[in-house]
């Protein structure tokens, strides 16, 4: 003790189609130091580069005496700034709500336990601890690779691990939050909602090659990109909480109401969003598709998982560069989709006591929900928010409906101006020719 312990470190995520990522930390203390560490990141964490670098940090403190001074470099100063500034509120809320708070606690607690001070630089370019943590980085992506996976344990001391929210200055929601966690912890997982899940995982694996999570998916169903009420209904659909199809079976003198009165099957969401005969589901994806056409040339199968996954969409060109406003506008176009059919049903089945709806009836319904969305879209590209920038990015609408408004050639260069754009009607009436759908082989 006495001189100060400089260690490197880094992590790294390594991705493969159709499996599921891992992800490695390292530590490095000098060109082969046998005091280096390089481990797998448990199974049971996230597998992100940002757990990782915690989990190289957490094990450097670890394996660094106690009453030696500390520095921690990294390639980038968000650890240390994040454990500056936000570290008291954290614990003034009793972490609730925090990321991979098991694991930041775990940390807090060696930092508190050391006896010297730690400290968390970023390295510099062109130095030589920029060129270590680089080095850090390039051993835990080969480490990634690696089976073996050790057990870490996260066990804080009861002497620093405060239970609870602090009562004073903090705010309601903050108790609301961690009441709904406690409970949380008690609950069941539901099997319908397990079953979805699953479903979704598997067919996102099979048609994009992608090995997604469940937090990813519900991450994706609070996307900025979903209305409220869409957002509302795809969440309820994965828990299969809307009361249809099985949903009546078990109620006395109800069980009618759980078999579709056009196609005699069971109404299960399924059903009703894909394969019901009544002209409102066939109607609007057969539209939605046309529509797509006219801005990308492949159109996914519809069904219960893709359009559940439908925020997880990844579309990219030639390059390899992400098309922000084709997944904007497909996010858009599948979650309204659903919702207009899923609204219909209801008017149809409880409104109108089963009495059918015209077709232009449900292509007007379905042309002034995308229109809704669109006018939202000029609307918040236009106001400026206090720092006057806008609310949207008018370059992400320009991408986002390119392709689909009416009579779009004619239209002046800045349309975001005009709100009397429209999505077109003309791609409702062409035969678009059929090419591969997303997904297929």
């Amino acid at each position: 003790p006495g001189d100060t312990v400089i260690v490197h470190i880094g992590g790294a995520t390594l991705t493969r189609p159709r499996r599921p990522p891992q992800a490695a930390a390292s530590v490095v203390f000098g060109r082969d130091n046998p005091r280096n560490i390089s481990l797998r990141v448990p199974k049971a964490w996230t597998q992100s580069t940002q757990v990782a670098e915690l989990t190289a940090i957490l094990e450097a403190i670890r394996s660094t005496d106690s009453r030696a001074d500390l520095t921690i470099i990294s390639m980038q100063d968000s650890i240390g700034k994040t454990m500056s500034t936000k570290l008291t509120t954290w614990e003034n809320e009793g972490w609730v709500g925090v990321r991979h708070r098991e694991l930041l606690r775990a940390i807090v607690a060696e930092l508190k336990a050391r006896k010297a001070r730690t400290k968390f630089v970023v390295a510099g370019p062109g130095t030589e601890a920029r060129t270590l943590c680089q080095l850090a980085n390039k051993t835990a992506k080969t480490v990634a690779a690696c089976s073996i996976v050790p057990d870490i344990q996260l066990d804080v001391p009861a002497a620093m691990a405060l239970p609870g929210v602090q009562l004073q200055g903090n705010k309601q929601k903050i108790f609301y939050r961690g009441i709904r966690e406690v409970k949380a912890q008690d609950l069941e997982p539901r099997p319908s909602t397990e079953h979805m899940l699953e479903n979704v995982k598997r067919h996102i694996k099979q048609t994009r090659g992608r090995v997604v999570t469940d937090e990813d998916i519900w991450k994706s169903l609070q996307h900025k990109d979903f209305l409220p009420r869409t957002a509302q209904f795809l969440w309820r659909s994965m828990h299969n909480a809307h009361r249809v199809g099985h949903y009546w079976t078990h109620i006395p003198e109800c069980q009618e109401r759980a078999i579709c009165q056009e196609c005699g099957e069971t109404e299960d969401l399924k059903h009703i969003l894909t394969t019901c005969s009544s002209p409102g589901a066939e109607l609007i994806w057969s539209a939605a598709e046309k529509l797509w056409r006219e801005k990308e040339p492949e159109w996914p199968e519809i069904s219960i998982e893709s359009i559940l996954g439908c925020g997880l969409v990844d579309l990219r060109d030639e390059s390899g560069k992400k098309k922000r406003g084709s997944e904007r506008m497909y996010r858009i176009l599948i979650s309204e989709s659903a919702y207009t059919i899923w609204m219909l049903r209801n008017d149809r089945v409880i409104s109108r006591a089963g009495s059918p709806i015209d077709e232009a009836e449900i292509t007007n319904k379905w042309l002034y929900n995308l229109n809704q969305r669109l006018q939202q879209d000029i609307l918040l590209a236009n106001r400026p928010t206090r720092r006057n920038r806008p609310r949207l990015p008018p370059n992400l609408v320009r991408e986002t409906w390119s392709g689909t408004l009416d009579n779009e050639s004619n239209l002046p260069e800045d349309w975001l101006k005009d709100s009397r754009v429209l999505v077109g009607r003309r791609a409702l009436t062409q035969d678009q020719p059929r090419s591969r759908r997303i997904g297929d082989g």
